[in-house]
């Protein structure tokens, strides 16, 4: 979900499990986390790419892009394993070091296996406490809750562009 933005991927991983069995489940959720923070590591580092570097010249982001590969391929590792730590930062942040794509990967992948298993925990733990009826509820809700704000912002972003178009004429 590192490519699309975020999505609680506790409630992929929720819905993996219990339709697919815990071994499959697992297998497919910590594939999802791998590839999706790849996929992002890339698209961080395209999109970054194009835009003004400016503010890349100030001394912090100066002092990352110039860090060892060793030094970030460390501190993703360490950020991966600390819960709670928004993963887009931690991916957007990796786009930004000198760190090969296959070092982000493999980093990146030992650091997310400690998390994706507390949260199959977790998830595991609710799943066979909540009856299923519940958890589909739940799991429309949050998925309708996040659809509409989704769109409200998507609605805001077209109002902006068209309030800018009609200045322009």
């Amino acid at each position: 979900m590192g490519a699309v933005g975020f999505f609680p991927s506790f409630l992929l991983t929720a819905l993996n499990i219990s339709s697919l069995g815990l071994t499959i489940g697992i297998i497919l959720s910590l594939s999802g986390e791998i590839f999706g923070a790849i996929i992002g590591f890339y698209l961080y580092r395209y999109g970054f790419s194009k835009i003004n570097p400016k503010w890349l010249k100030r001394p912090f982001w100066r002092y990352i892009q110039s860090s060892s590969i060793s030094r970030v391929f460390c501190a993703i590792l360490l950020l991966r394993l600390i819960p709670f730590v928004p993963s887009g930062l931690v991916t957007a942040g990796a786009s930004l070091t000198p760190i090969p794509g296959g070092f982000f990967m493999i980093a990146s992948t030992i650091g997310k296996i400690p998390a994706v298993s507390l949260e199959v925990a977790v998830v595991c733990g609710l799943v066979e406490s909540i009856p299923p009826g519940y958890q589909y509820g739940l799991f429309i809700l949050i998925f309708l809750s996040f659809l509409l704000i989704w769109a409200k912002n998507k609605r805001k972003i077209l109002c902006n562009f068209t309030h800018c178009l009609r200045k322009l004429r």
